[in-house]
């Protein structure tokens, strides 16, 4: 059971880690929370057996880094959305252009 939490809390955290560091950042919560859960778990086995508890320390510590990046990312990047206006006159333009195109187009039988 020690070596299954301790396999699971790793892959979590360094799942975690690389969500972090993506655009989609707040989705590294979830990993990391599920990372902190199974590194309880194996750091309560491990205190049972008498082992070594260096791996558990490197999940905490990745987890402890994917909880500040993801933190980091979701207060201080905001999305801002530039003209839309602007955007949506080119989108009518495009769109007045391909009726154009579309209608001198002759379809014959």
């Amino acid at each position: 059971m020690r070596k299954l939490f301790t396999v699971l809390g790793i892959v979590s955290s360094i799942i975690a880690v690389v969500l972090a560091l993506l655009p989609i950042s707040n989705l590294a919560f979830i990993p990391a929370i599920i990372a902190f859960v199974f590194g309880v778990l194996a750091f309560l086995q491990i205190k049972k057996e008498n082992g070594s508890k260096h791996v558990v320390q490197l999940t905490f510590l990745l987890t402890i880094i994917a909880l500040s990046l993801a933190t980091y990312k979701s207060i201080y990047n905001k999305t801002e959305l530039g003209n839309t206006e602007q955007l949506e006159k080119l989108e009518k333009e495009s769109e007045e252009k391909a009726i154009e195109e579309l209608e001198d187009i002759e379809i014959s039988d």
